[in-house]
């Protein structure tokens, strides 16, 4: 019993990280309609940042949470710097075409973190005041892990307080609904997407900064939680900020429990449970269809 509450204590931690991603992929999509592949890139830059800030040692309480704050603020407007410039031009193109200039934007970003951290494997050590544990129940809990899920509920509060109950909010429901009728009404279609765009990836940097002290820290970690990402809005429903949150608790504890009970299988199954959820129900757990 022991084993599996600490497992479904580590698969909870995992789903608050992946959440930050997932739910910033489904804003974006839902509306621009847009598949940001780039989204991961932006993800990785937290972690680097994270990694800069603290060279010099663990980060303290106070500057840890600064970070989280202004750094993402800091990534979210490199997001709106870069749709902006980019992916403005590239709308015109197509859904394809953009997926094709973020995923080619994501290998750039790899090259320049290269380029400018090296290609090896870092780490980062957790903020002070966060790397003991907490032991109720024969169980140890770790303080850092609590902490992530803290963050990512509050988050997960966050999005929804302003998706439902501010205008901007409201601008980003007509624009999934109806963008042409949205423009008409005299809205600038243009900047709801570049301050969506840029909410979405500044909850991508988030996502880096808090989760940079439990990864490994390399270039190409975008591409891989990337992948994880994508599982999560498949399941949970692209576009469904409720199922973003459902996806990543069920990725999550999927891989928890799949590293206890079978190592060499949990992307096996992680995939078939895509596969099959997509057979059932194509739009996702909590998505909406949109034909």
């Amino acid at each position: 019993m022991q084993s599996i509450v600490a497992q479904f204590l580590s698969g909870l931690m995992q789903a608050m990280f992946l959440f930050l991603l997932a739910v910033g992929l489904s804003l974006i999509f839902g509306v621009s309609r847009i598949i940001n592949i780039s989204h991961g890139a932006f993800f990785t830059l937290g972690a680097y940042l994270v990694l800069t800030v603290s060279a010099d040692g663990a980060l303290s309480i106070p500057a840890f949470f600064g970070l989280v704050i202004f750094g993402g603020v800091a990534i979210g407007a490199l997001g709106a710097i870069f749709e902006m410039l980019i992916l403005r031009r590239a709308y015109r193109g197509g859904m394809l075409f953009v997926a094709l200039v973020t995923f080619g934007s994501l290998l750039v970003v790899e090259e320049v973190v290269r380029i400018i951290w090296g290609a090896d494997m870092k780490a980062t050590a957790r903020p002070r005041g966060f790397s003991g544990a907490i032991t109720a129940g024969g169980v140890d809990f770790p303080i850092y892990s609590l902490v992530i899920i803290a963050v990512g509920l509050l988050m997960a509060l966050t999005v929804w307080l302003v998706v439902e109950k501010t205008r901007f909010g409201l601008l980003i429901r007509a624009a999934s609904i109806d963008r042409q009728m949205l423009a008409v009404l005299g809205v600038n279609v243009q900047r709801v997407f570049t301050l969506t765009y840029a909410a979405g990836t500044c909850l991508a940097g988030i996502a880096g900064i808090v989760a940079a002290p439990l990864v490994s820290i390399l270039p190409t970690m975008g591409s891989s939680i990337i992948i994880e990402a994508f599982a999560v809005v498949v399941i949970g429903g692209l576009g469904s900020l409720p199922g973003s949150l459902l996806g990543a608790i069920i990725v999550g504890q999927c891989q928890a429990f799949g590293i206890l009970l079978a190592p060499q299988s949990t992307l096996f199954v992680l995939y078939l449970l895509m596969t099959v959820i997509l057979i059932i129900r194509p739009q996702g757990l909590l998505g909406s269809r949109t034909d």
